[in-house]
């Protein structure tokens, strides 16, 4: 009796994990999703290192999830693309509720510009900017529809057999999607708002520290660190997706991998003559 009690139980804790929302994020040395998408690399950064108020690029990969396949499924609403967005709070309160929806970098993975204090509505920001205080983000990660005329033709969309309202949680005892490095005061961004860049919804009711994801960049140019012959070239938008060749105008990184392994990343700017 006990041998079957103890094979219920585990049969049902596994079909829970088996239900619970996670994704295809690399994790941090804490168990931290890491969510900051490194632009100039287009892939993930190697650690969330950004202050609450400080601007970066967030980003979720789907890949082998159940969002994967809900993404690739007929939208329900008449001429609708689906996409995904992130309901979030943090440990000192909300932050903008019309700032979660996000839009694919590249394949299974969505994300856009975020700034964590310029975002906040009913967040302590005296709390959250004390010297070392950490931020905790917490969120849903859900799946929504959207039109030309209408960014929310579906809503609040969940797979089949994913439990409903579900937070993305790494495995954290915090339970939060992820952290803000210690607050130091010295990382501080410049405002923005979500009106002044295209290819986002929301243009007619700006929201500060939201935007596309790539668009807010500056001081990317890696250092020249080798003379080593340049054996490959790679091309990247500010929207981080890999260009099939250099653009003849406008603004896009470039990627340089050389002979003795070392790459350099190259923020650069074509006038249109």
């Amino acid at each position: 009796m006990k041998k079957i009690t103890l094979f219920f139980f585990v049969a049902i804790f596994t079909s829970i994990n088996v239900l619970a929302t996670t994704v295809n994020n690399p994790k941090d040395e804490n168990g931290f999703y890491i969510v900051k998408w490194d632009c100039a690399t287009n892939s993930f950064a190697s650690s969330n290192d950004f202050e609450v108020d400080e601007t970066f690029v967030i980003a979720f990969d789907v890949t082998g999830t159940p969002l994967e396949s809900w993404l690739k499924e007929t939208p329900t609403a008449p001429g609708a693309t689906r996409s995904l967005a992130f309901n979030k709070w943090t440990g000192f309160g909300d932050l903008n509720g019309d700032s979660h929806r996000l839009k694919p970098l590249k394949e299974n993975i969505y994300g856009a510009t975020w700034n964590i204090a310029q975002l906040a509505t009913t967040m302590d920001l005296s709390a959250a900017q004390t010297l070392d205080a950490e931020t905790f983000v917490f969120g849903q990660l859900f799946g929504f529809e959207y039109t030309a005329d209408d960014p929310g033709a579906g809503w609040w969309m969940w797979p089949a057999g994913e439990p409903v309202g579900e937070t993305l949680n790494p495995g954290t005892d915090s339970e939060a999607t992820f952290k803000t490095l210690p607050y130091t005061g010295t990382k501080t961004s410049p405002e923005f708002y979500n009106d002044d860049y295209d290819g986002l919804w929301g243009e007619n009711y700006p929201i500060k520290g939201y935007a596309p994801a790539c668009t807010v960049i500056s001081g990317v140019n890696s250092p020249i660190i080798s003379n080593s012959p340049i054996i490959s070239r790679k091309y990247i938008s500010i929207q981080g997706m890999e260009l099939a060749e250099e653009p003849i105008y406008g603004i896009y990184f470039e990627q340089v991998m050389r002979e003795d392994g070392t790459i350099q990343v190259f923020k650069l700017f074509k006038s249109k003559n």
